[in-house]
């Protein structure tokens, strides 16, 4: 409704009365139905009874409407290519007919050719002088000039030149009066039918012009003052392209012919309807220029952007350009009412342009897919926008039925422009939506956070409160309950999921049923906020390999390559920020899954040596045989540490040393002793079928070894520290066989290094 009041108020610019009347009084008709639509309108409604409405033609013409709309659909998507083509031509067509397009305002043209007015004036054309005389006011800087008989004869050779105008029957001035009275005083002799030579002559014949035609007919013609004299002329002309060559013609011939101090302007209503139409082409192109200024800036504070802005106004130039084509290629002229056409309809078409925008952005925020949002857009206003045009259109094809030339006028070209807005609106804008990310200022007031949200989320690291609005408008915030099945395993998507609130589970399912319900063999993981889940969608559009369970109610951001996009045409430098803290999620990410992955392997196949996991399980079977056997089982925690001379040890070195221990480990204990890692610097060794102090033997040895062959790393000290127990299950009480063994494998280990002494490199601690 603004967008009208903008497009009909913008001619109040126009320098003409009536039309900046008409702007008043429309703007005000419409906020006054505003009004009235807001308040008594819904009153009113309510009152009526509801009934379900039984007429199989309306239900028939809205499937038509449906149908119409669905292929509307279909050709953006499809056929995007082959309509944006016809239209591209069909614009150029009309853009050329824009310079065919004349201003003309000729008042006879407004009535049809049977009417009585027009057969009037073209008996009058025809028979008498014309309906438009023309005056032309000669001014001389002198005053009493035109007491001059030089300046009243210079008078008379002008109107020679003005008889012989085109369109020009005859002219009339004072010095024709004057030749009549001085005709008359003479006796009517054919001889004095001239202008006097001499002054005095002059005076007493003006004396005796007052007494035979009366004062009223000499101040007609010439000012009190003599300083002004009026020349009248009757014409035939009626084209406002006439009036102003005629005009051009005289005051040309005046400055050129003329003494220097006379200048002359021409008047009349013929000129003065003429010049109207300039005034009227200057006020159309302001009005017109107004209007989308006005749009545009509406326009970019609803959506935020200048692109969109611009891009928005595209549409509604395509019906203006059909306008003014139609009007020039079928010689229709450019008069005072087909002028108000073009900001008339800028105004109407717009609102279907801003419904069409704030719908798709709406829809797409849904499901973060453009091609689906047209769909639904066009199933949800497709209706309502073709409903509209057609009820405007009916309502302005009444006016094809008046005398009235420009009334009828008016309402042909009104329809077409509406048509080609629809049309516009049906096609262009939907194709360039497809192609432009937008958000609306409802997005901005609807975008709520809490105090410092870039602190708990690490996706908003880093960003200001303004950055995370546009994150979160380019996106769509999505509210879930607890049990949401936010993604299932093996289903197939394009999305991931950030956690603005809430928490999550991913769990590995046995089945899921149909009603939602899962039983899970495991979880996986349990997810908070400011989590990512489903990033292998996103970037590989995988198959999910986990179901994702709401375990309390919240909100998450979902997030694919549509959103990506908008992101990056909206807000660039937002978008940079943005992209560095997802990549820095799922490096952490990568990094905690490789950790648990080497957590949860076996055994390391290029040493040989068993992960911790493989390790302890190992460690478990071996004590059950020992305990139900009775052999001998000693462990050995031993640990490598270093010590460097001034700080500061390499990670380099150090990595190479316990590169050397790990194989020496390798290479010296027996086929039936196990070997595990368990941390960067920590070994395990099961020694199978030998005791304490065998064991401890062992371990002896190998610590000897490993400082001999890390002695060319200079400057570095090398002490080992085992911790060795023997497998005894009396000693285990109250503990299980397998927690006891290890903790007192680990308290000897203590032991040893509490008690290493100054300058020893090697200590061993006997458990019991």
């Amino acid at each position: 409704m603004f967008t009208t009041v903008i497009g009909v108020g913008s001619l109040l610019t126009n320098r003409m009365q009536a039309i900046r009347e008409f702007a008043f009084f429309s703007s005000f008709g419409m906020l006054s139905l505003f009004l009235l639509v807001l308040t008594f309108v819904p009153a009113a409604l309510s009152l009526i009874p509801v009934r379900g409405a039984k007429e199989k033609g309306i239900t028939k013409f809205r499937l038509a409407v449906g149908r119409i709309c669905d292929k509307a659909a279909e050709i953006n998507l499809r056929k995007q290519k082959i309509s944006l083509s016809i239209l591209a031509c069909l614009t150029i067509f009309f853009a050329l007919g824009i310079f065919r397009v004349r201003v003309e305002t000729n008042p006879v043209e407004f009535f049809k050719k049977d009417s009585e007015i027009s057969r009037n004036f073209y008996d009058i054309y025809r028979h008498l002088s014309g309906s438009f005389p023309v005056n032309v006011c000669i001014e001389s800087s002198v005053e009493n000039a035109f007491e001059d008989p030089k300046i009243i004869k210079e008078i008379s050779q002008i109107q020679l030149f003005l008889n012989r105008l085109p369109g020009v029957d005859k002219s009339i001035s004072f010095a024709d009066y004057l030749k009549v009275v001085n005709y008359a005083m003479n006796r009517f002799d054919p001889r004095h039918y001239a202008l006097p030579e001499e002054a005095f002559e002059f005076r007493m014949l003006i004396n005796n012009y007052k007494i035979m035609l009366g004062e009223d007919m000499l101040w007609g013609f010439v000012s009190r003052d003599f300083s002004k004299a009026n020349i009248l002329l009757l014409t035939h002309l009626s084209s406002s392209d006439d009036f102003l060559k005629t005009k051009d013609r005289i005051q040309e011939h005046i400055r050129k012919s003329s003494p220097k101090t006379l200048s002359s302007e021409v008047t009349g209503i013929g000129v003065v309807i003429s010049a109207s139409g300039h005034l009227l082409t200057i006020g159309q192109v302001k009005s017109l220029f107004l209007t989308i200024a006005l749009i545009f800036s509406l326009m970019f504070l609803l959506f935020l952007s200048f692109k969109v802005g611009f891009i928005a106004i595209l549409p509604n130039v395509f019906p203006i350009i059909i306008l003014f084509g139609t009007m020039g290629w079928l010689k229709i002229e450019l008069s005072a009412a087909t002028s108000l056409i073009a900001s008339i309809a800028i105004g109407i078409a717009v609102d279907d342009t801003i419904h069409y925008l704030v719908c798709f952005n709406r829809e797409f925020k849904k499901v973060l897919n453009d091609e689906e949002a047209l769909k639904q857009t066009f199933r949800k206003i497709g209706n309502s926008m073709i409903f509209t045009t057609l009820l405007i259109s009916a309502g302005f094809s009444v006016l094809l039925f008046s005398n009235f030339g420009p009334t009828s006028l008016f309402g042909i070209l009104m329809v077409i422009t509406m048509i080609s807005a629809l049309v516009g609106d049906l096609f262009i804008t939907p194709a360039l939506m497809l192609h432009v990310e937008l958000v609306t200022i409802w997005d901005l007031v609807r975008v709520k956070l809490g105090k410092d949200p870039q602190e708990g989320i690490p996706l908003f690291r880093n960003l200001s409160r303004t950055g995370i609005h546009h994150i979160l408008m380019a996106g769509s915030l999505r509210p879930f309950q607890k049990g949401t099945v936010v993604c299932r395993k093996g289903e197939s998507s394009d999305m991931m999921y950030a956690i603005i609130s809430g928490d999550m589970d991913v769990i590995n399912p046995l089945a899921d049923d149909a009603c939602g319900s899962y039983s899970g063999e495991k979880i996986i993981a349990h997810l908070k906020v400011g989590d990512v889940v489903g990033e292998m969608g996103l970037f590989r559009g995988a198959p999910r390999s986990a179901t994702v369970i709401a375990t309390s109610p919240g909100e998450m951001l979902p997030i694919n390559q549509k959103m990506i996009k908008r992101l990056q045409f909206l807000y660039p430098g937002t978008s940079n920020q943005f992209f560095f803290n997802l990549v820095t999620i799922l490096c952490d990410k990568l990094d905690r899954m490789t950790q648990c992955y080497a957590a949860e392997s076996f055994m390391n196949m290029d040493t040989g040596q068993f992960s911790a996991r493989g390790f302890f399980e190992i460690l478990e079977r071996e004590v059950d045989l020992a305990r139900r056997y009775k052999v001998d089982l000693s462990l050995c925690l031993m640990e490598v540490e270093f010590s460097k001379e001034g700080g500061g040890l390499d990670p380099l070195i150090k990595d190479e040393v316990l590169g050397i221990a790990g194989r020496v480990l390798c290479s010296t204990i027996r086929k039936s002793d196990l070997l595990g890692r368990l941390e960067s610097n920590l070994f395990g060794i099961i020694f199978l079928y030998s005791d304490v102090e065998k064991a401890q033997e062992i371990c002896a040895r190998m610590g000897r070894q490993i400082k001999e062959e890390a002695l060319g790393k200079k400057g570095v000290n090398i002490t080992v520290n085992n911790g060795i127990v023997g497998y005894n299950p009396g000693d285990v009480s109250g503990e299980t066989e397998l927690l006891g063994f290890i903790k007192q494998a680990n308290s000897a280990l203590e032991k040893a290094r509490r008690t290493r002494t100054l300058g020893t490199d090697q200590k061993d601690w006997k458990g019991p």
